[in-house]
């Protein structure tokens, strides 16, 4: 799902009117799922992740932990958790709606989760994108129109033109300079993604 409105990618693109929009409706798709892989967002049922605010069921089993961590992070809402067939009161636990994680709660103090089988249904994601991660996108989508008509893998292009054009190309092997990763994200823009990268538990 789109992080950015057409108008914002119209904006960062620094196109006007309406003629690239198919492509740069395409490339907001590409850099929402770009960020989304950036950021370990877990695949919930039924749909591809998404930083954008939706409904997940996910199952525990075999469940002996002190906090119980989500797969989403970010304005977590818990519709209900049922353990082992019993559903908890809401004052049975607390989450964490930035973390995601999830404490459960004997006359309101943390005890550890002990359970066969828990499955916790709730809503998790942004209704709203904040303004951090649309600066990202906003800078990933003006790097990737920038870079459009351009090979980021060429390192150096010699064009000769006397009698016969000759144009010799060197391009880079592994990781292309400025880039500590292989991933899609520049660094720039992973830089300012912390806040939203899920760790990964187990």
């Amino acid at each position: 799902m789109q992080l950015l409105t057409i108008a914002q990618l119209r904006e960062a693109a620094g196109v006007t009117g309406t003629s690239d929009d198919a492509k740069l409706t395409s490339l907001g798709l590409r850099i929402a799922a770009d960020i989304t892989t950036e950021c370990n967002i877990a695949v919930g049922a039924g749909g591809p992740p998404t930083l954008r605010r939706e409904t997940l069921t996910e199952t525990f089993r075999s469940v002996s932990i002190g906090e119980l961590p989500l797969s989403r992070r970010h304005a977590v809402d818990i519709t209900s958790i049922v353990g082992d067939g019993a559903t908890l009161d809401a004052g049975d636990y607390v989450v964490d709606p930035e973390s995601g994680l999830v404490t459960r709660l004997c006359d309101d103090n943390p005890v550890r989760w002990c359970a066969r089988k828990l499955v916790v249904v709730y809503e998790a994601g942004f209704d709203t994108i904040p303004g951090d991660l649309q600066h990202a996108a906003l800078d990933f989508v003006r790097l990737s129109w920038l870079e459009k008509n351009r090979d980021p893998l060429v390192k150096s292009e010699r064009v000769r033109t006397d009698d016969i054009e000759e144009i010799e190309r060197q391009y880079w092997i592994g990781s292309v300079p400025g880039q500590s990763n292989e991933g899609a994200v520049p660094d720039v823009v992973a830089g300012q993604l912390a806040r939203f990268r899920n760790s990964a538990f187990g």
